[in-house]
């Protein structure tokens, strides 16, 4: 064999054991790598239990524990319902020691709206909040002047959730639970007849007077400004009657706050009630010294006098006795409006200013307090809320540009001189 045939096997031997070892620390390489991965790879374990914190007003803080399952799914660009309920449901809140002061209800008033409205809401899993969420955040906003950011970061939810849980709240309470704003009648009327002549004024059915609500800038109204008052803040009016028992029996929302009072009362449906059918509502059942009169509503020297609703006499510093005990039961029995308002107020308040873009939210949110606040009434549990002051005070006592009514004046005259 020559050299050069044994100098070329020699070559080959060497490039062969060459490409062995490559081949062999390429696997090795490969290995290395697929068992580094295994090592890092974090072992599958069940997630442990979380726990959601809820700042009081007193500074103490409830903690509520949880098991936050597995399963649970989170919607696109937001919180899930059920998320939701685990943070800012009924058992975060329901241990409140003061639940009362932060919701405007008690936890047993709370539970029978839940029942009540039930029926009417139709919860969709994944694209509405369960109700009972939907009332404690609504009931948070109306009860309290906390901003709306604040709510939703105490609800662990965002600002645009509050807002239409609000507003969808006050269309749900107004359109389907009004029947707790009715007219008294039968015994109902005879029971509240009853009250006021215990009190001292003799053939009323109810108490009428007009309140002021601030409001924001009303976006859906061609001229704004007719809602602005003296003061250089936006008003609307709030028309109520309400019966010995502060439940309000009628109320009427929207018309501007620069309207005087006669002017709002003319433009109910109420004023055309009683110009039009006025026994559907005032029974021919008052008899006065053998003369037999309608019912008739109080209110004070802002309404127009008529035989349907009975104002105070003028006082020009020469009344005579039996006008001026008139003048005092009136004043008496006009106390209760004020006290109902005040309640309302008290209860709610977010009426003291209500920051809404449109007049018809606006009314609409008003009307739901009203319904909340005889919802309340009803339970016959104690008041425990404080009676907003501003309104405690009688209603203006200004006295309106009306024409005097006869059948009004001789029914006043009568009822005067039975007092002494």
């Amino acid at each position: 064999m020559s050299f050069k045939s044994v100098h070329a096997s020699f070559l080959a031997l060497l490039l062969a054991e060459e490409e062995d070892d490559l081949d062999n620390a390429l696997c090795q390489l490969k290995l290395h790598k697929n068992n580094k991965k295994e090592s890092f790879r974090p072992a599958k374990r069940e997630r442990p239990l979380h726990a959601d914190s809820l700042q009081c007003y007193d500074g103490n803080e409830m903690v509520i524990k949880t098991e936050e399952s597995v399963l649970k799914r989170r919607r696109k660009y937001g919180r899930s319902a059920k998320d939701f309920l685990q943070k800012g449901g009924m058992m975060a809140f329901y241990n409140l020691i003061d639940f009362h002061t932060h919701f405007g209800m008690t936890r047993s008033q709370v539970e029978e709206l839940i029942t009540e409205l039930q029926p009417y809401y139709h919860y969709e899993r994944g694209s509405k909040l369960p109700l009972e969420n939907v009332i404690l955040a609504s009931l948070w906003v109306l009860a309290s002047q906390e901003s709306y950011r604040a709510i939703a970061e105490r609800f662990k939810t965002s600002k645009s959730v509050v807002c239409t849980s609000l507003h969808n709240f006050c269309s749900l309470v107004s359109r389907n639970l009004e029947n707790h704003i009715t007219w008294p009648s039968g015994v109902t009327m005879r029971s509240t007849v009853k009250g006021f002549m215990d009190a001292g004024f003799p053939g009323t059915v109810g108490v009428m007077g007009a309140y002021r609500v601030a409001i924001g800038k009303p976006k859906d109204v061609d001229e704004p400004d007719a809602y602005m008052n003296d003061k250089t803040i936006y008003c609307t009016t709030l028309l109520a009657v309400c019966d010995d028992k502060h439940r309000f029996t009628y109320v009427n929302i929207g018309h501007p706050g620069t309207l005087d009072d006669a002017d709002v009362f003319r433009r109910c449906e109420l004023y055309e009630a009683f110009k039009n059918d006025p026994l559907s509502l005032l029974p021919l059942e008052f008899n006065q010294e053998g003369t037999m009169y309608n019912y008739h509503i109080l209110g004070d020297t802002g309404f127009p006098l008529s035989e349907h609703v009975m104002t105070p006499y003028e006082d020009r510093g020469c009344l005579t006795p039996k006008q001026t005990e008139y003048n005092r039961r009136h004043l008496a029995a006009m106390i209760v409006i004020s006290r109902s308002v005040g309640m309302l107020k008290g209860r709610f308040n977010r009426l003291k200013l209500l920051h809404m873009q449109h007049l018809g939210q606006c009314s609409v949110a008003i009307k739901a307090c009203c319904i909340l606040h005889n919802l309340c009434i009803e339970t016959a549990e104690p008041d425990m809320f404080e009676f907003d002051d501003d309104d405690m005070s009688l209603p203006s006592q200004t006295l309106a540009n009306l024409q005097e009514n006869q059948e009004g004046a001789e029914k006043r005259d009568a009822i005067a001189d039975s007092f002494l």
